[in-house]
């Protein structure tokens, strides 16, 4: 078994989260290493429907994420933003369909303005002259600040500034076990593809493995309340839509057209597996995005497909929900301390959208635990 040199920080999860955090620990000057088990951005960060999000999704019913999302998005959005040429201002719309879908979206309005997320009622013949492959149907269109955030190009940022200033990436090698002394994990034993070993010492891990996090907690030997939740994705080659179109109504499966510059990303399903591995799209779900599809842009499901796909929502909770709908987007930063590690932390849930924040909470709780 090879030893690797003393890291102060371990992070393990090459996503979004992971590589943020990654980051900007390595910014302050800690000596960090992040493991990931395949590439970067192979798991739910490579696999989402690149919705800038402004939060108006979320207003309803859960407002606290609501306020994350609107908040990173006008962050990401700014002059200063390390990743601003990786996002499209498109703006979105929510769109009123059915009397039901009307009522709906009185609550939303009134959700917005609580909470601070811009929303504007713009007129039906303006807006189809903008949209014209959207059903006529359409009752009512609320303007709001959603957008497209490049995933790939936007990981790429992230993990090129993050070995600029120093942090070392190891992909392809899975975490296997960790070492422990005196309440705290004194290593990290990480597989590599050939079956070989290695020891990576470090000062404190974060565990930001995504729908894998529950897994690595088990290893360290602490309970972690991930709840994994598949949603599929089509990709259609044609631009079939200039903004963002959103169903407005409570979340559900097809309300989400994302326009890329050269295609449409269309979803999502919502179905809890234990299958965080299996990324393929399966018929029922084809089915539903198909008929859904259909209803917002007649003969949607007719254009030519680029792929398809599923990501796992790594969720958090701690309650059993019959719908994954209804558990919150917002995060956690779990400290482990409590389950007798003092210097183990994981971050849970969130959004792509909201990843600064939540590598800013990660690498705070980090300083203020470790003893470097």
């Amino acid at each position: 078994m090879k030893k690797l040199r003393t890291f102060d920080l371990a992070v393990i999860g090459g996503g979004i989260t992971g590589i943020g955090i990654a980051r900007k620990a390595a910014a302050m000057g800690f000596g960090v290493i992040l493991i990931e088990q395949n590439e970067v951005g192979s798991g739910t960060s490579g696999h989402f429907h690149e919705l800038l999000h402004s939060g108006a999704r979320y207003a309803v019913n859960d407002p606290v994420a609501a306020k994350e999302c609107y908040l990173e998005n006008r962050a990401l959005s700014s002059k200063s933003s390390l990743i601003r040429r990786a996002i499209r201002q498109t703006g979105g719309y929510f769109l009123a369909i059915t009397d039901d879908d009307v009522a709906y979206s009185e609550k939303l309005v009134a959700s917005c303005k609580t909470i601070g997320i811009p929303i504007v009622e713009k007129n039906i013949g303006q807006f189809f002259k903008k949209e014209p492959y959207v059903t006529k149907l359409v009752k009512r269109a609320l303007w709001v600040p959603d957008g497209f955030i490049d995933g790939r190009k936007t990981l790429d940022i992230n993990k090129r500034l993050a070995q600029e200033f120093g942090a070392k990436l190891l992909t392809h090698h899975k975490v296997v076990s960790f070492q422990k002394k005196d309440k705290k994990i004194e290593a990290v034993i990480i597989q590599d593809s050939d079956g070989q070993q290695h020891t990576i010492f470090c000062g404190f891990v974060i565990n930001a493995a995504g729908a894998w996090s529950a897994s690595i907690g088990k290893l360290a030997g602490v309970s972690i309340g991930v709840v994994p939740y598949r949603g599929a994705l089509i990709v259609y080659k044609d631009v079939l839509c200039k903004s963002v179109l959103n169903r407005c109504h409570k979340p559900s499966n097809g309300d989400i057209v994302v326009p890329t510059s050269t295609h449409t990303i269309f979803g999502t399903t919502s179905k809890k597996t234990n299958d965080v591995d299996n990324f393929q799209i399966e018929k029922d779900e084809i089915e539903i995005l198909n008929r859904e599809g259909d209803l917002l842009i007649p003969g949607m499901s007719k254009h030519p497909v680029e792929t398809m796909y599923a990501g796992i929502r790594p969720l958090f909770s701690i309650t059993d929900f019959s719908d994954g709908r209804d558990i919150s987007r917002s995060f956690r930063v779990i400290n482990h301390k409590e389950e007798g590690i003092i210097n183990f932390i994981s971050v849970i849930g969130g959004k792509f959208t909201i990843y600064e924040r939540m590598g800013d909470k990660a690498v705070e709780a980090m300083k203020q635990n470790a003893v470097l």
